[in-house]
């Protein structure tokens, strides 16, 4: 007769669940994993928008200077066209032909052709110098410009002077900048930022860092020059 085996009780195991506390460890370490991606991906967008506003604005050189070659004033020599000073995307002139309404005021882009914004959706500033802008009597190679581009707003070191025209965005913090709606941002805070707002010959072009984010870019002299030159619109 077989011997009967002796049946083995069977051990029962049970999943053990997370714990509250763990659960708030898991919760911190994945909100803090979120917060590592959203800072370079916050980062690499304003990089995007810079890059995008920097190349509109490297068109709108082109196109300024463009347009100066299609353009001739009544003595026949060329000009730039004056700042849209009433938002409609056409320059502003006091008198038809003559000179400007105002040397500053947003980029005429209708005239030039071209987008009427920066990558944060404000409008760019533009500035020419009175004699390269008179569709009367038009410019030469005698003609001088008025505007200085600086390093900062004391003018403490010059990148750039005898500029026909300056075009500027006022960056991500959209300070002093001409809005959408029409009017204006509310004024910067810092000195250098402020100097590209208050309505002279000199602007500011430096390197952006924290107190600073405009992005300015201008039409040289002597490009402009050698550029009517090369079109047969001077001498």
């Amino acid at each position: 007769m077989a011997a009967m085996k002796t049946a083995v009780p069977q051990r029962l195991t049970f999943a053990r669940g997370f714990t509250l506390t763990e659960m708030a460890v898991v919760l911190v370490i994945v909100a803090l994993l979120i917060t590592g991606l959203v800072i370079p991906f916050s980062a690499q967008q304003e990089i995007r928008s810079r890059q995008e506003t920097e190349r509109a604005l490297a068109d709108i050189r082109e196109a300024l200077m463009g347009y100066a070659a299609s353009h001739a004033a009544s003595d026949l020599k060329p000009y730039l066209p004056c700042p849209d000073t009433d938002d409609d995307g056409l320059e502003n002139r006091s008198a038809t032909p003559g000179p400007c309404t105002s040397q500053e005021g947003r980029i005429p882009w209708v005239d030039l052709g071209l987008g009427r914004r920066d990558a944060w959706n404000n409008r760019f500033r533009y500035r020419v110098t009175a004699a390269f802008s008179n569709s009367a009597v038009g410019f030469t190679l005698a003609s001088a410009g008025t505007l200085t581009v600086c390093a900062d707003s004391a003018c403490a070191a010059t990148i750039a002077s005898n500029v026909p025209a300056v075009v500027l965005s006022h960056g991500a913090n959209g300070a002093g900048a001409f809005n959408m709606s029409g009017g204006t941002n509310p004024a910067p805070a810092g000195a250098d930022e402020l100097e590209n707002t208050d309505n002279d010959d000199t602007l500011v072009g430096r390197t952006p860092d924290a107190g600073f984010d405009d992005v300015v870019t201008w039409v040289p002299h002597a490009v402009l020059v050698n550029r009517m030159i090369t079109t047969g619109k001077l001498p």
